[in-house]
C-alpha cells in the first residue's frame, strides 16, 4: 500500500512541466533575439546598399562608379573582406525591374552577422544581404551648391547685388545660424528655390522665393571625382612663369619660390582642347579662349584669379557625357570648366567690372571660396556664368550676377538627378 501510495503521489510534476516549458520558452526567446538582431543588421545593410547605389549612380558618367559605390558602403560599415563583407556595383542591373537598362546602378552588399543563441545548434553566424537600385537621369534642378557644412556667411551677398538664377535651385549646406547672409538692403536674389540647412541673416527678405530654412543636409555633388595627380605626370615649367599664345593641354608648374607658391601668368592665350593641370597660383589676363572641343582647368594647389582689368574670358568646358555613357565623350571631365581638388582650399577670384566674356561649364571647388567682385555684369557686360557652382563658400559683391543653369542649357550634364528606384 505504501508503494502504491507513493506511485500515486503527483507532487512535483508541475515543477517538471514548468522546467520543460521554460526551456522551450527560453529557446524561443533566444531565437527571437537572434532574428531581431539579424533584422537590425538587414536594416543597416539596406542603408549601405542605398548609399552605394546612389554614389555609384552619381559617378556613372565618370567611370568610377564601382569605387564610389564601395567607398559609400564602407562609410556605412560594409568593407570588402571584413566580416565577410562583399559589395557588388553593377550597371546595368543584373536583376529586378530594371535589369539590363542603361542609366541604372545596382548595389548588392552582404556581411556575416554573428548569432548568440543559435550557436547551440552550431549556427555561429548568418549572411545578411541587401540590394538597391538608383537611377541617374535628367538634368539637376540645382545650379548653386554651397558645400561648407558649418561656415558663417557660407553664401554671402553684399552691396547692391542682383543675383538671378530663375531656372534653378540654390542650396546652402552650412548649419550655421547665419549660413545665408545678405548685407545691405539694396540687393535681390531670384532663384527657382532657396534651401538652407541652418539659418539666415540680414536682408534675406529680398530673396524670391523666401529661403526655406532647416532643410536636411545635401551631399556635395561629384564627391567621387578623381583628380589628376601631377606627381605622376611630366609637368612643364615655363620661362618666367608666363604662358601666352597657343597652349596645349597638359601639366604646368609655376617657377618655385623660396617661400610659398609661385605664379603662372596666362595672358592672351588660346587653350587647346583637353585638361590643364596647374601647380602653383594661376593668374588670367588679356584674352583667354578655349579652342573647339573645350577645356578643363584643374588648379591643383594654388589660387586662381582674374586679377587685371579688361580681361576677356571665354572658357568652355568639354561636352558632358549623356546619362549612362562613360567617357571619353568629352574627356574625363566633360562638363567641368574649372575645378579644384578638395585638398585645395585657396580662393577663386573673379573681379574688375570691365572684364567680359563667358564661363560655360561647371565650377567645382567643394572646399574653396568663390569670390566675385564687380565682374558679374555691372560694367561693360561683365562675365556671364552658364554654370553650376559647386563651391565651399560663395562671396558675391557684384552689381548684377546672372547664373544660367548649365545642366539645363546643354541638355545633359554630369550633374544629374539621382533617385532610388528599388
Amino acid at each position: 500500500m505504501k508503494l502504491a501510495t507513493k506511485l500515486k503521489d503527483e507532487s512535483g510534476q508541475a515543477m517538471v512541466l514548468t522546467l520543460l516549458c521554460m526551456t522551450c520558452l527560453l529557446g524561443f526567446v533566444g531565437f527571437a533575439a537572434d532574428v531581431g538582431t539579424l533584422f537590425h543588421a538587414k536594416r543597416n545593410l539596406q542603408i549601405a546598399a542605398d548609399s552605394a547605389a546612389i554614389a555609384g549612380a552619381a559617378e556613372l558618367n565618370y567611370g568610377d562608379m564601382t569605387a564610389a559605390g564601395q567607398a559609400a558602403a564602407a562609410q556605412n560599415g560594409v568593407i570588402i573582406g571584413t566580416n565577410g563583407g562583399t559589395v557588388a556595383v553593377n550597371s546595368p542591373p543584373t536583376e529586378g525591374a530594371y535589369v539590363g537598362q542603361a542609366g541604372y546602378v545596382e548595389a548588392i552588399v552582404s556581411q556575416n552577422q554573428p548569432t548568440f543563441f543559435m550557436k547551440v545548434f552550431n549556427i555561429g553566424s548568418q549572411t545578411v544581404a541587401a540590394r538597391a537600385v538608383a537611377w541617374n537621369g535628367g538634368s539637376s534642378n540645382g545650379c548653386v551648391y554651397v558645400c561648407n557644412p558649418s561656415a558663417v556667411g557660407a553664401m554671402s551677398l553684399q552691396g547692391s547685388f542682383d543675383v538671378s538664377a530663375p531656372s534653378c535651385g540654390v542650396i546652402v549646406d552650412s548649419n550655421n545660424t547665419d549660413a545665408l547672409q545678405f548685407t545691405g538692403a539694396g540687393g535681390t536674389l531670384t532663384a527657382g528655390s532657396v534651401g538652407v540647412v541652418g539659418g539666415d541673416g540680414g536682408q534675406t527678405g529680398d530673396s524670391t522665393p523666401a529661403p526655406v530654412l532647416g532643410i536636411a543636409p545635401v551631399s556635395c555633388p561629384l564627391g567621387g571625382l578623381v583628380f589628376p595627380d601631377p606627381t605622376t605626370m611630366t609637368c612643364t615649367t615655363p620661362n618666367g612663369g608666363n604662358l601666352t599664345g597657343p597652349i596645349s593641354a597638359g601639366c604646368y608648374s609655376a617657377p618655385p619660390l623660396s617661400t610659398g607658391l609661385g605664379t603662372l601668368n596666362i595672358s592672351n592665350a588660346t587653350l587647346g582642347a583637353g585638361t590643364y593641370v596647374f601647380e602653383g597660383n594661376v593668374n588670367l589676363s588679356g584674352s583667354i579662349t578655349s579652342a573647339a572641343g573645350g577645356t578643363t582647368l584643374d588648379i591643383y594647389n594654388g589660387a586662381l584669379s582674374e586679377g587685371t582689368a579688361a580681361t576677356n574670358l571665354d572658357l568652355v568646358a568639354p561636352p558632358p557625357c549623356a546619362a549612362g555613357t562613360l567617357p571619353p565623350c568629352g574627356g574625363s571631365y566633360g562638363g567641368i570648366a574649372i575645378m579644384q581638388p578638395p585638398a585645395n582650399t585657396n580662393t577663386i577670384t573673379f573681379e574688375f567690372g570691365d572684364s567680359t566674356g563667358t564661363i560655360d561649364g561647371i565650377i567645382y571647388a567643394p572646399t574653396a571660396q568663390l569670390f566675385l567682385h564687380d565682374s558679374g555684369g555691372d560694367k561693360s557686360g561683365g562675365i556671364s556664368l552658364i554654370t553650376d557652382l559647386i563651391v565651399g563658400t560663395l562671396n558675391d559683391q557684384t552689381g548684377t550676377l546672372s547664373i544660367t543653369n548649365y545642366s539645363t542649357t546643354v541638355g545633359t550634364s554630369p550633374l544629374t538627378k539621382i533617385a532610388l528606384v528599388e
